[in-house]
């Protein structure tokens, strides 16, 4: 840097004493003046940081809380937890292969952070996402005209809910999909009528949370419907589509090469399976033979929970597929099955997904709510060993010890930390009757603005919505599968309560 700036001044002392003329001056002062610009923009940021911080500091006291319990749960619980998916994420990104169950937007994510083979990096990258969606929707919030507490509010459930501080500190893709999901939607509500660049970005980033996870797939209509009720130019609705479907076409081509089908994953069918599963009755089906062999001839009084038809190696399905239920025959056959289940008994499908859509709202959570599909999810005393199928498979073992160490990534519990988060999570999460309660709080604003088509809320509220009813309709309940759909449901409700401020009705652009 220093010969750069010693060549900068020994060609403009060769200008003067050449007889310089007044515009060579100038250029040499605009030099000057662009390098101290250069030098003084940390300066500037660090400035408006503070300027904000003191501006608002009622809510950063509120994230600087948020973050300390997040600190605890890292001290108390190093590097990071697991589950079962978790090993099969860290594979791909070590592996660079699509996947069939699920796919691999999340491992793409670990494939960028593998060069610091860090977990703890993983982890602290995940609590700062939950941290920036509650600060995104303070932001937004305040932007359009609620005070500090009332912008404060919608934003604590995300903040300070343990179940979605537990799932930061997982090796799962919830949290990616959450905060890619809240940050679109908060960046479309921050204007009226967004910029046709803003509405590219989002509909890149929707279009990456699609193959985060398998629910964000029909993202990109929903909000594009959202958006063409909001009245904001078909410009901006086909900019934010065509730059969507960029990541899903891509991923699509991936795939094909590996498998030979276009395709985000091959899993639709089984998954679909499952779920009718527990009410299907082939004594009302008309199947050919070839399907038939997937009933279950058990009433569906005693049938187990749908996610058992994906898992149990005691199902027709496992049987059929010689223990491959998502071989790409399997797919096939059980897509067919649970399209007939559905178009022979209708009402009987409706049934199970307003069960399971209602039981989200139950105030008391049962064991299986709280732990989702094990107790893995939950803070305890002790944490599970790396399973021994990880270690088996070379792929699985190998991803482990480039990511993890010779350690693994086995966690550790770490007192007293981990007995101050085991203390914290019996009291402080967002029951279900809440989440109901700042859902109806939403339609309400909704209602109120009917003749707006519900107004910046109902694109937030929409989305939220089909985040709770998605899962109920294509796997069954977990409370897992919910807390995705907090942030923007609880956005939802803030911008429900908000007048939209005199500089928003100022000229817009026509386009």
């Amino acid at each position: 840097m220093a010969d750069v700036t010693a060549d900068s001044d020994r060609q403009f002392a060769q200008r003067e004493v050449a007889g310089g003329t007044p515009g060579g001056l100038a250029d040499g002062a605009a030099i000057a003046s662009a390098t101290a610009t250069a030098n003084d923009m940390p300066a500037a940021m660090a400035g408006r940081i503070r300027k904000l911080v003191t501006a608002n500091w009622q809510f950063s006291v509120v994230v600087a809380v948020a973050a300390a319990l997040r600190c605890v749960v890292m001290l108390g619980y190093p590097p990071i937890m697991w589950f079962n998916d978790s090993y099969n994420y860290l594979e791909d990104a070590v592996s660079k292969t699509p996947d069939i169950v699920r796919s691999d937007g999340y491992p793409l994510l670990l494939f960028v952070l593998l060069p610091f083979r860090s977990l703890t990096l993983v982890a602290a990258l995940q609590a700062a996402m939950g941290l920036a969606m509650g600060t995104a929707i303070y932001a937004l919030l305040r932007r359009r005209g609620l005070p500090w507490w009332g912008a404060t509010l919608p934003a604590v459930p995300v903040l300070f809910d343990v179940f979605e501080m537990q799932l930061e500190h997982m090796v799962m893709s919830d949290v990616l999909f959450s905060f890619l999901i809240t940050v679109a939607v908060a960046a479309l509500c921050w204007f009226d009528r967004p910029p046709v660049l803003l509405c590219a970005a989002v509909g890149l980033v929707i279009g990456y949370a699609a193959i985060v996870r398998s629910v964000g797939e029909p993202m990109l209509a929903v909000i594009a419907v959202g958006m063409l009720l909001r009245r904001v130019g078909f410009k901006r609705v086909a900019a934010m589509v065509a730059a969507g479907v960029l990541p899903i076409a891509g991923y699509m081509v991936w795939f094909h090469r590996f498998y030979g089908q276009y395709a985000l994953d091959g899993s639709s069918g089984t998954f679909l399976y499952s779920r009718v599963s527990s009410f299907a009755e082939c004594s009302q089906m008309s199947l050919p033979q070839s399907l038939k062999v997937l009933c279950d001839p058990r009433a569906p009084a005693v049938r187990p929970n749908s996610q058992e038809y994906l898992w149990s190696t005691t199902t027709p399905l496992y049987k059929v597929s010689h223990g491959n239920n998502f071989s790409k025959y399997a797919d096939s056959i059980a897509g067919k099955f649970a399209k007939d289940a559905i178009l022979s008994q209708p009402l009987a499908y409706l049934r199970v997904v307003a069960h399971d859509t209602l039981h989200t709202f139950t105030w008391t959570r049962t064991q299986s709510d709280v732990t989702g599909s094990g107790p893995s999810f939950q803070f305890r005393e002790t944490v599970d060993p790396v399973p021994w199928w990880a270690n088996y498979y070379p792929q699985d073992k190998a991803a482990l010890l480039r990511y993890g160490g010779p350690g693994e990534g086995q966690p550790k519990v770490v007192q007293p930390w981990a007995d101050l988060i085991q203390g914290y999570q019996k009291y402080f999460y967002l029951r279900g009757t809440m989440l109901g309660l700042i859902l109806l709080i939403a339609a309400a604003g909704l209602i109120a603005r009917w003749r707006r088509w519900g107004g910046l809320a109902l694109l937030p509220w929409a989305v939220g919505a089909l985040l709770i009813v998605a899962p109920a309709m294509t796997a069954g309940f977990s409370y897992r599968y919910v807390i995705v759909a907090v942030p923007v449901t609880c956005l939802a409700a803030g911008l429900a309560l908000t007048r939209e401020p005199r500089g928003a009705r100022t000229a817009r652009p026509r386009a």
